[in-house]
């Protein structure tokens, strides 16, 4: 039986992978908060924090605790 549609923070995560892939988020910039990034995609901040993880288990991303989320080096 085909499974329901696909989850909202997996598609952010995509639109976030895309920023990334493309050179729009630089290797060692941080990115835009939570609360801004789901004021941008139109979604929970949970869901933006969901997106954000998958990335950290990619290694795309990793979060500094106090800091903030940085795109890794490629």
């Amino acid at each position: 039986m085909p499974r329901g549609p696909r989850p909202p923070y997996l598609a952010v995560a995509d639109a976030f992978r895309e920023r990334i892939d493309a050179g729009e988020w630089l290797p060692g910039e941080v990115l835009p908060s939570v609360s801004a990034l789901s004021a941008e995609y139109d979604v929970s901040t949970s869901t933006a924090g969901r997106a954000i993880r998958v990335l950290a288990d990619e290694m795309k991303v990793t979060t500094v605790k106090g800091w903030g989320t940085f795109v890794v080096g490629r």
